[in-house]
């Protein structure tokens, strides 16, 4: 029987002793952890913050370098290609003055024809003229001229041929449009969107 009175005597105190533990303050140790686990905490979240900032960035960056780089490829093709148009233009004045020679006319028509083919495999076309409402955007008009077979606004004669790639406008044409007093049919629409320049 004593045995048992030293046994419950025992849980007593230990009772007691984790009761006074309970009620206590929490000692300093565990303060400091926690307020470094805050602060770890913290760490964490800033520096996942600036790390996902950092991935945005370098995306944006490599965004922006290749825009750069397709736009210093196309102006340098455009610098390369409109050095070629006056060319094609010369082409277009030899086309006219041979049409009494046969032979000399077919002959500049081969070449005209593979200086154009060559434009079209680059995704260089011509701007639409003749017969289409002027557009400001792809068309440089040289004067009104009143006519009896275009409607206001339409061009009647192009001057200069212009060129686009795409949207993008390489060479604006040069044309004659008709005045207001002009009595003529409907223009034709351009079915491409304006280009940009």
């Amino acid at each position: 029987m004593s045995q048992a009175s030293n046994d419950t005597s025992f849980d007593a105190e230990g009772d007691a002793r984790d009761a006074g533990t309970a009620n206590a303050e929490p000692t300093p140790a565990v303060n400091v952890d926690a307020e470094k686990l805050a602060k770890s905490e913290q760490e964490v979240v800033s520096l996942k913050d600036k790390w996902l900032r950092a991935v945005a960035e370098l995306e944006n960056f490599k965004k922006r370098t290749r825009r750069e780089i397709d736009d210093a490829v196309f102006r340098a093709r455009q610098d390369l290609l409109t050095s070629f148009f006056p060319t094609a233009d010369n082409l277009d004045r030899a086309l006219e003055l041979a049409r009494g020679n046969e032979q000399l006319f077919k002959g500049i028509e081969m070449v005209a024809h593979e200086f154009r083919s060559a434009l079209v495999r680059n995704g260089i076309e011509a701007v639409p003229t003749v017969g289409h409402t002027f557009d400001p955007a792809m068309h440089e008009a040289l004067s009104q001229v009143d006519s009896p077979d275009h409607a206001p606004g339409t061009v009647t004669f192009e001057f200069e041929r212009g060129y686009r790639q795409g949207d993008r406008l390489l060479r604006p044409a040069r044309v004659v449009i008709a005045g207001p007093g002009s009595t003529g049919g409907a223009a034709k629409a351009d079915t491409k969107t304006g280009p940009s320049a």
